[in-house]
């Protein structure tokens, strides 16, 4: 018996041509076809599958046909709805015929008029071609539904079926730019086809205040080296854009491809969101962030319409029927994964700079040691771990480099406190002084008087009003977006795992940068990432002593509340107190910052689920490199941004390690052993 093989080499095609002969599959030119039925009639023997393709249709004589046009033969989606229609199509009598066009519509003209006047076709599903001669020139006249999918066309009356693109690119340049982002590059393959996609990307730059850079917007990129010409001038030399929008699937290979060959990292170097659904995006390394379209809903809406169409015979393009036709736009979701990254940005805007830009060479370090200088620090409040490990971290470095540290104070929190002991400060006459602000507004004046002195002056967290890049050495603090981020996967992670929908925030309501950062990035994921959660209520506070009572009434407010965010762990530790007095101590809690009480309240199976930890000896080591390198005049960056690490449960005695430079106390490894849940994490 003759195989498909036979046939194909009989007919001198190949077996794919041979498979969509048989099965109508593909548009297949005639001369082909005629090459491939003589080949089969000169067969003594007909192979299997076409024995029962003829059987099939010889019990379904008045079988007919649902034509498919596909007008982008890279495009994913396109082909993804493809195989969705096909799928639901198997349940009814019409088999789908799928044709390929290319950029050219007339070459195809004669077959579609032919197949078109044979009354073959019950309907068609069209995927327009970009200046729409398919449907004002082809299928004007068509006595057939059509249906339009993938996007609107004027002055042709049928129903279409889109998703919202231009809510798509929105999202994903929001969310890039909620990531810190501010140079970002739009690259697409056409703006006739996906002109929306371009009007969402910069409607989100126009929302945030991020002006348009036309050497960025790159949207008629048609073929592979249009986007590596364009890549060349956009990652190769100053200006370059931290991040890209990718808005169609034929552009992503080429972008793969350019940033691999000339050792590009994503995120690293740079940012990426692509349009598509495509199955390997999050299994590329890294997982590629996409804004995806349900291929599954859209084809279940386009077989639904035509199916409907059909069965009343309803045309296309009759101006009688035009009130009858629908317009159906589905939503579009960003799936975030790893290709896009945070910018920590400091006050001004200043991209954060990292511990490792502030090395110094020995004979750097010799002249230092020569000039004997002198320091100061005012920190917001002492006694406090955090504090603590940012002196250890201060002295470490001041020490090997012969600074000599003649006074600290506390300030309680204390505002007015803290300008009294900087004029006292003040009056010491340092090279340097390190602070990190209790207020922005009520410590301005003193701070500028300090500034004014000509004393070096190195800010922990935030900046004072008033005072620019300039008047000080820079500001030195935790990665705020990306702590944020931490805490808001940490929330994220333990709801859904624990089938939690409802959850609170309670934070820093005063107007620092840093701590707005780091809740605005938590409010980010939480909206982005988990969109099934559901906010009930959120508080701010300014003192950590207004904490118990708004705790406690957000609480009695919101009954169903399961789970709080909370900005960092002095606040937390209020609220447990709080939920403890209420008997609600089954709400779980995110927040950050590590210390013994927060520590052993998760090592017990506390409310405490999970945090992000800031490394403050790391940053103590910074501001003393910073203010070493000022002391010889050499370029500081204006602010520098640590990372955090997260931390749960199960890596809390590694975290602690990494944090605090010590081994778990004993208190700690006892903790453990009260909670049966992880007892084998102390081993």
């Amino acid at each position: 018996m003759a195989t498909i093989n036979d046939i194909a080499k009989m007919a001198g095609v190949s077996t794919s041509t041979v498979s969509h002969v048989v099965n109508k599959t593909r548009y297949v030119s005639p001369e082909k076809v005629e090459k491939v039925e003589k080949a089969i009639r000169e067969l003594d023997n007909l192979p299997n599958f076409i024995v029962k393709k003829t059987s099939v249709r010889s019990s379904q004589a008045d079988q007919r046909y649902i034509l498919m046009v596909i007008t982008d033969k890279k495009s994913d989606f396109q082909r993804r709805i493809e195989q969705q229609i096909e799928e639901r199509l198997k349940k009814t009598d019409y088999t789908l015929i799928t044709v390929e066009c290319g950029p050219d519509i007339s070459e195809m003209e004669g077959f579609f008029r032919t197949f078109l006047e044979s009354g073959g076709a019950a309907g068609a599903l069209i995927f327009p071609d970009e200046k729409d001669v398919l449907l004002h020139r082809i299928f004007a006249d068509a006595k057939i539904p059509v249906v339009i999918l993938g996007r609107e066309v004027r002055d042709y009356m049928a129903d279409m079926i889109y998703t919202d693109t231009m809510d798509g690119a929105y999202k994903a340049a929001r969310h890039l730019i909620k990531k810190g982002h501010e140079r970002i590059g739009f690259l697409g393959r056409s703006r006739e086809r996906t002109p929306h996609r371009l009007d969402g990307f910069k409607k989100a730059l126009q929302e945030y205040g991020i002006p348009e850079v036309p050497e960025y917007i790159h949207p008629y990129l048609q073929k592979e080296q249009d986007v590596f010409d364009v890549l060349d001038r956009l990652l190769g030399g100053d200006g370059t854009p931290t991040a890209l929008l990718i808005a169609n699937y034929a552009v992503v290979i080429p972008f793969l491809k350019y940033i691999n060959a000339h050792n590009i990292a994503c995120p690293a170097d740079i940012s990426v969101v692509c349009f598509g659904c495509f199955d390997w995006a999050p299994l590329h390394t890294p997982a590629l962030t996409t804004v995806e379209q349900d291929t599954e809903q859209f084809a279940e809406a386009a077989a639904a319409v035509l199916m409907k169409r059909i069965e009343n015979q309803e045309y296309a393009n009759v101006p009688a029927c035009k009130d009858i036709y629908q317009t159906v736009t589905l939503p579009t979701k960003l799936a975030v994964r790893s290709s896009t990254c945070v910018i920590g940005r400091g006050p001004f805007g200043e991209k954060a700079a990292s511990m490792n830009d502030l090395m110094l060479s020995e004979k750097e370090r010799q002249s230092i040691r020569s000039k004997k200088a002198t320091a100061v620090i005012s920190f917001h409040y002492a006694g406090k771990a955090w504090m603590e490990l940012h002196l250890k971290g201060i002295r470490n470095i001041f020490d090997s480099l012969g600074i000599s540290i003649i006074g600290t104070t506390d300030a309680h929190f204390d505002p007015r406190l803290q300008c009294r002991q900087l004029e006292s400060l003040r009056m010491l006459e340092p090279d340097i002084l390190i602070a990190m602000p209790t207020d922005n507004k009520i410590t301005a004046d003193a701070f500028r008087r300090i500034a004014d002195s000509g004393i070096r002056l190195i800010l922990i967290s935030n900046v004072p009003d008033g005072l620019h890049p300039g008047d000080y050495v820079t500001c030195v603090s935790i990665n705020e977006h990306s702590h944020g981020q931490n805490m808001g996967h940490g929330l994220g992670e333990y709801m859904s795992q624990h089938n939690l929908k409802h959850y609170g925030m309670i934070v820093h309501g005063a107007d620092f940068y840093a701590t707005a950062q780091r809740d605005n990035a938590a409010k980010q994921v939480l909206g982005e990432e988990y969109p099934s959660l559901h906010l009930c209520g959120s508080v701010r506070f300014g003192k950590e002593d207004e904490v118990y009572q708004k705790a406690g009434d957000l609480i009695k407010r919101y009954p169903e509340i399961e789970a709080l965010y909370i900005s960092w762990d002095g606040p937390a530790m209020e609220v447990i107190a709080a939920l403890t007095e209420l008997g609600r101590t089954d709400i779980a809690i995110v927040t950050s910052d590590l210390d013994y009480a927060d520590a052993v309240n998760m090592a017990r199976g506390g409310m405490i689920k999970a945090l992000s930890a800031q490394c403050p000896y790391e940053q103590g080591q910074a501001i003393a490199l910073a203010a070493a390198r000022s002391i010889l005049n050499k370029e500081v960056p204006s602010f520098i941004g640590i990372e955090s690490i997260s931390v749960t449960s199960d890596n809390l005695l590694k975290s602690w390690k990494k944090v605090f430079k010590e081994e778990p106390r004993q208190e700690l490894l006892e903790a453990f052993k009260e909670n049966p849940n992880y007892v084998s994490a102390v081993h």
